[in-house]
């Protein structure tokens, strides 16, 4: 079912929600979905109209583009990925990380490394090129196996991502473009996956987007 603004404008179909943005007010915002000429255009929209709303709603567009390496296209508060696809998995986690980012602290794209949360070991995610990606671990030793085919999947889980030919460590792009701030995004959440899944089953249980003569 599509939506459409105050103005009459399509917002096209709601593909997340946020029911309480903790850092403006509690209000509602979402994501919207739909086709232009060049694909999939994503708008970050909220039907509130409390004060300052509108600096929000830019800055959390800046958000999904420093955070997931998203594009501003030309629609008011819009952006799309730059392979001109829709990755809705990857998109509706970079929503709601953009959201819980503190406005306090700078936006920055997260390295495609990361300390591993569970053992000693260092995860780096080497791109290989065509969308795929292989996730690596240093500091294995016999009693602590390879972290990096646990982290692969929780890659994959997060992103609907496919494994590259059976390799259970590498993961892989439909689209067949890189996608690094997302993975980097991607690669911490990924060492926590039933933690990641309780948060969001949590947030989904919440309520549902108000019309918007009901907010503020």
């Amino acid at each position: 079912m599509t939506v459409v603004d105050r103005s009459g404008s399509d917002l096209g179909r709601r593909v997340e929600l946020v029911s309480m943005d903790k850092h403006h007010r509690d209000i509602s915002i979402a994501l919207y979905l739909r086709e232009d000429d060049d694909g999939p255009v994503a708008r970050v929209h909220s039907f509130s109209g409390a004060d300052g709303v509108a600096e929000r709603l830019e800055y959390l567009v800046d958000a999904l583009c420093v955070l997931g390496g998203l594009q501003r296209a030309d629609a008011e508060r819009s952006v799309r990925f730059p392979c001109r696809s829709w990755h809705n998995t990857a998109a509706k986690r970079l929503f709601a990380e953009a959201c819980k980012h503190d406005p306090a602290t700078p936006l920055e794209s997260r390295p495609l490394e990361a300390p591993d949360s569970r053992t000693d070991q260092t995860i780096v995610v080497e791109p290989l090129g065509d969308g795929a990606y292989e996730v690596k671990a240093s500091g294995v030793t016999e009693d602590t196996p390879s972290r990096a085919p646990a982290i692969a999947r929780g890659i994959a889980k997060l992103a609907e991502l496919s494994f590259d030919d059976g390799e259970r460590s590498i993961v892989k792009f439909a689209c067949g473009q890189n996608h690094d701030a997302l993975i980097g995004l991607l690669l911490l959440r990924a060492q926590n996956l039933r933690q990641v899944l309780r948060e969001e089953e949590m947030e989904a249980s919440k309520g549902v987007l108000a019309a918007p003569s009901q907010q503020e």
